[in-house]
């Protein structure tokens, strides 16, 4: 899965748990600006670990500011060779 894959994910991902406009999802925009609260980054965060089988660590969690760092989190946490063979479920 490629970087542009996560990113394409991501926004995906908060645009359902939060439907937020894709325009308000630039990887640099802050998500409070995207009105993005703490209680909605948590639903996002069990979203994306639930979607990419991955656990996220408090610190990494913590240091979630923008979908930038999201993408950044993701990529680090995801096994190298992750989703060569996806079944891709959509829902």
């Amino acid at each position: 899965m490629t970087r542009s894959d996560i990113e394409r994910e991501l926004i995906e991902i908060v645009k359902q748990e939060k439907n937020v406009p894709e325009e308000k999802l630039a990887l640099s925009t802050p998500l409070a600006e995207a009105g993005i609260d703490s209680l909605d980054s948590l639903s996002i965060l069990f979203a994306i670990e639930e979607k990419f089988h991955i656990s996220i660590p408090d610190d990494k969690a913590r240091a979630i500011h923008t979908l930038g760092d999201m993408v950044d989190v993701v990529e680090e946490l995801l096994p190298k060779a992750s989703f060569t063979t996806g079944s891709g479920m959509s829902g």
